[in-house]
């Protein structure tokens, strides 16, 4: 279900901001900021299950790098610890900003967005190709999990642990056979609508930004400015 709220543009920036973190050593409070600030619009939005979860998973990640990870003495377990408490924790305000993007923003006013921003066909067909290709196998995977349930095969995750290769061989294999004939009807309706098309085209989708976009973008640059001031340490 896509939830309205935000205008895609500011999603899109919000995703570029957190791109921009990603290189900045920020201080714990100001990360904690960062994060809650992130999360906030799921709030908004009336998807709290989603932010709380990623809330959780970021106490997690910065328990287990202030207590747990200073423990860790193998230079083997060393790293794969870091990584999952340090460089996970890194990228997740970039998972966060691109989760929420996909969870509230329809195939339509993507498109919308990028004709918005001119960006050329050439570039603009296979993103919207690349748009439509995943939730289209995604539900032919839920088909094929269907199909196999009523034939009796991989029913439970001690199926796919007993015999992982059979089980993946009934999905993987049909999945790769769909994927290309998925790919190319999803480029002829593409072009059916006319995106290859020069000249200024209509569409029913409006986007306006409004002060909850200045709001939520001004809050993002905040622990940036603040960061760059030495306000806070």
């Amino acid at each position: 279900m896509i939830v309205k709220g935000f205008d895609p543009r500011a999603k899109l920036l919000m995703i570029i901001l957190a791109a921009v973190y990603v290189t900045i050593d920020l201080s714990i409070l100001l990360e904690i900021s960062l994060i809650l600030i992130f999360i906030l619009p799921f709030f908004v939005s009336n998807l709290p299950l989603i932010g709380s979860s990623f809330f959780v998973i970021y106490v997690v990640q910065l328990l287990g790098s202030l207590y747990l990870l200073p423990y860790v003495e193998s230079p083997f377990f060393i790293y794969i610890v870091s990584f999952i408490f340090n460089g996970f924790r890194l990228l997740l305000p970039g998972i966060i900003a691109g989760t929420f993007a996909i969870k509230t923003t329809s195939v339509s006013e993507w498109v919308a967005t990028f004709k918005t921003l001119r960006v050329p066909n050439w570039l603009l067909i296979p993103i919207a190709v690349m748009l439509r290709f995943f939730p289209a196998v995604r539900e032919d995977y839920h088909h094929i999990r269907k199909a196999m349930a009523f034939r009796g095969i991989g029913t439970s995750a001690l199926d796919l642990l007993k015999k992982p290769a059979t089980t993946f061989e009934y999905i993987l294999i049909p999945l790769l056979m769909n994927a290309t004939q998925v790919a190319e009807d999803l480029t002829v309706s593409a072009l059916t609508k006319g995106l290859s098309l020069p000249g200024k085209h209509t569409t029913i989708v409006q986007l306006k930004w409004t002060v909850s976009d200045w709001l939520l973008i001004i809050a993002a640059l905040i622990p940036f400015i603040l960061n760059i001031g030495g306000t806070v340490s």
